[in-house]
């Protein structure tokens, strides 16, 4: 009994939100593409992002010659950041980039699609796809849109995209030490050394680099490490320990 009147009741409510949602549709029908433009941008600066999207995806679609066509575009794309929907949301910047390369909305589009997906990016442990995608899109905002103002904001999510895959690659090294295959284990400390070499797990790669090559008596790789640490990073915490190191005897 009580599970037949919670069916009835929810068939109840999804008949409810359906005619609720075809009756907004009904009326937004009726609007003309000013009206609609505004209906849009009021619910999307009032965080209502369903209506916002619904409203904008009409404008959009069927006003596609109306001269605010692409801002309409760039705010139902920014509608589905804020509804945190961020793959749709970049798919939405990306062919409005695409579309309009010379266009008004191009470069904030550009950097919209990086921000979503680097919104998307995992921690370092789990696959980059979507770290790899941010640095690809700010990137190209980097190189085809130079004197963008959002050039310093994307180069910024580039340096921790990047960052991050180092550190994919550090927590690899650490995956083999730790088992004792130090083979293994310098094998990805040092690609990613070369691979991003600005990057801040570099100085604690070159720590673990020189600790192994000291552990399999690689004397001259120990001290090419050891040298590149306190040249490059003299500041770093891995340097300070070094020299400490040094101080109280450790040999070169």
């Amino acid at each position: 009994m009580m599970r037949s009147i919670r069916t009835a009741a929810a068939a109840a409510v999804l008949v409810m939100i359906s005619a609720c949602a075809s009756s907004n549709a009904s009326r937004l029908a009726r609007l003309d593409a000013d009206e609609l433009f505004r209906e849009g941008e009021t619910a999307l600066r009032a965080r209502e992002w369903n209506d916002a999207i619904e409203a904008l995806e009409r404008f959009t679609l069927t006003f596609p010659t109306h001269p605010r066509n692409q801002e309409g575009r760039f705010l139902l794309g920014s509608a589905y950041m804020g509804k945190e929907e961020f793959i749709t949301a970049a798919n939405e910047f990306a062919r409005l980039a695409d579309d309009y390369p010379a266009g008004p909305w191009a470069d904030d589009a550009r950097f919209k699609v990086c921000e979503a997906y680097a919104e998307l990016s995992p921690h370092p442990q789990l696959d980059q796809e979507y770290t790899k995608a941010a640095i690809e899109h700010c990137q190209s905002l980097i190189t085809y849109y130079p004197d963008s103002e959002f050039v310093p904001r994307a180069q910024e999510i580039l340096d921790r995209m990047i960052g991050k895959l180092a550190e994919k690659q550090y927590l690899a090294g650490e995956f083999y030490r730790k088992r004792g295959a130090i083979d293994s284990a310098i094998l990805y400390y040092e690609r990613m050394i070369e691979e991003y070499p600005t990057a801040p797990a570099v100085p604690k790669a070159l720590l673990r680099l020189y600790e192994a090559y000291r552990r399999i008596g690689y004397a001259e790789e120990a001290e090419a490490a050891r040298e590149r640490l306190l040249r490059e990073f003299p500041d770093s915490e891995q340097a300070r320990e070094l020299a400490s190191r040094t101080s109280a005897g450790e040999g070169n």
